[in-house]
């Protein structure tokens, strides 16, 4: 019976691998969030009731009508949508690779002769032979199993690179159907302030026939006119380019967003949606959970290139069957078997597999700076979006005050004009101050509307 040293020597051999094993550890995962803020350092007066749901698709259902569109015929959303099949299918190779077992079968007929040169005889045989290989090479060292999980880890990255380019694409629509309505809304302006002036057009002409105007006075009414047409002009051409826009968004074939309808209020400004806390982005944003998955796969691929510079152990095995006679194939006279165990390892390769070790050790730092980056920047544009909200939002009550306090003025000194109590010239002073107010606070309305829902794309809110 052998004694314990001679045992001990016997798998002494083993030491080195398991020294190695030992040695294939993983890089720290690093953790950028840990140090994250509790909250943020902006808000909001009002917030919606609820921070799960989008407060602008319950206020304006025809975003809703509009996002549909977008998911259903966007080219750029179907090849992502392909990118992450793609991916998927290749985590599904990668994880049945990781098994290391390969089974292949093989059947075939020959035949053979020889032939005596001398003689003129020859002669020829057919044999039938069939067999089954296979081979399994253990995964001492971890690496089949990192390579799966990275190519599982890519594949969820790429459902995330997939969602985040749909909610590029959904909010590039939803902007252009705003701009489509505060171009509306600024064409409503100009045609409201053109037909005023066609009104005193007629009352103008009246005046100087009687002696009471100069024409001063009416080169300076139809140089408002001609601004008013101009200004009409331009909102018209925004208009048509924020219709296209909707066109190549929903795949160009929704002809229906030629015409998009109308918000249900012309004053609609629904309360923005509750941010939260700033790790909450960690879950709703998927850009930064793409980032993180993007990291995580980086974290795997290290493993396996550390593992590719150990050596591997793959048994191997044979079963053939060959007869001269195929109906005796399948008697044991006719099989063979072959096992083997082999080892397998590079001796030299220039420096090959330690330099991409390093380069995916260098690759783990690249990814877990691209998250981090990630993070910070999904938390400056929370931050700066919630300053940029409530800084408008002031800004759009005091032209909203304006506007109403410039109408007023004009409805005075037009009474007092008819009157003949004021110059002609004041009149139309009045009038533009109340066209460029009006103007003004209509882009302050439409930049409130923005704001609320640009907030909602970087918060993640779903949509």
């Amino acid at each position: 019976m052998p004694s314990w040293r001679q045992r001990c020597a016997r798998w002494s051999y083993l030491a080195p691998l398991l020294l190695a094993a030992c040695a294939v550890q993983p890089p720290q995962y690093p953790n950028p969030e840990a140090d994250w803020p509790e909250r943020y350092h902006h808000g909001v007066a009002e917030v919606a009731t609820t921070n799960m749901s989008s407060p602008w698709l319950t206020a304006a259902p025809t975003l809703a009508q509009l996002f549909a569109a977008v998911r259903a015929a966007n080219p750029e959303r179907d090849a992502a949508l392909a990118r992450w099949a793609k991916a998927a299918a290749l985590a599904e190779a990668a994880q049945a690779q990781a098994g290391g077992v390969t089974v292949t079968a093989n059947a075939g007929v020959a035949r053979s002769g020889t032939g005596a040169a001398r003689t003129g005889q020859a002669s020829a045989g057919t044999t039938t032979q069939a067999g089954v290989d296979w081979r399994w090479t253990p995964d001492l060292f971890g690496g089949r199993a990192a390579a799966a999980r990275a190519a599982a880890f890519e594949a969820e990255a790429a459902h995330w690179a997939a969602a985040q380019l749909e909610r590029q694409l959904l909010l590039q629509a939803a902007q252009a159907y705003l701009d489509a309505i505060a171009a509306r809304a600024q064409q409503a302006v100009s045609e409201r302030q053109m037909a005023i002036v066609a009104q005193s057009r007629a009352l103008l002409d009246a005046r100087i026939a009687a002696g009471l105007a100069s024409e001063r006075e009416r080169a300076q009414l139809e140089t408002l006119a001609a601004q008013l047409a101009a200004q009409r002009a331009q909102a018209q051409a925004q208009y048509a380019i924020a219709v296209e826009r909707l066109v190549i968004l929903t795949g160009g074939i929704a002809r229906a967003w030629r015409n998009p309808p109308p918000l249900p209020s012309d004053e609609l400004l629904p309360a923005p949606p509750d941010p939260g806390t700033p790790i909450d982005l960690l879950r709703r944003r998927p850009d930064v959970r793409e980032a993180e998955r993007r990291l995580a796969a980086a974290v795997a691929s290290a493993v396996d290139a550390r593992a590719a510079q150990y050596p591997t152990f793959p048994l191997t095995g044979t079963l053939a069957f060959a007869a001269a006679n195929p109906a005796t194939i399948w008697q044991m006279s006719a099989a063979s078997w072959a096992l083997a165990w082999n080892l397998s390892a590079t001796l030299f390769d220039g420096g090959r597999l330690a330099a991409e070790a390093r380069a995916a050790d260098a690759a783990v730092r690249e990814a877990a700076a691209n998250y981090r980056a990630a993070l910070v920047a999904a938390l400056g544009e929370v931050e700066q979006t919630l300053a940029q909200l409530q800084a408008n939002d002031e800004r759009r009550r005091a032209l909203a005050a304006a506007a109403q306090a410039a109408e007023r003025a004009w409805q005075l000194m037009d009474a007092q004009y008819r009157a003949g109590m004021v110059d002609y010239a004041l009149v139309l002073d009045a009038q533009r101050t109340w066209l460029n107010a009006e103007a003004a606070y209509q882009t302050a309305l439409a930049t409130s509307r923005n704001d609320r829902l640009l907030l909602e794309y970087r918060l993640g809110v779903p949509w």
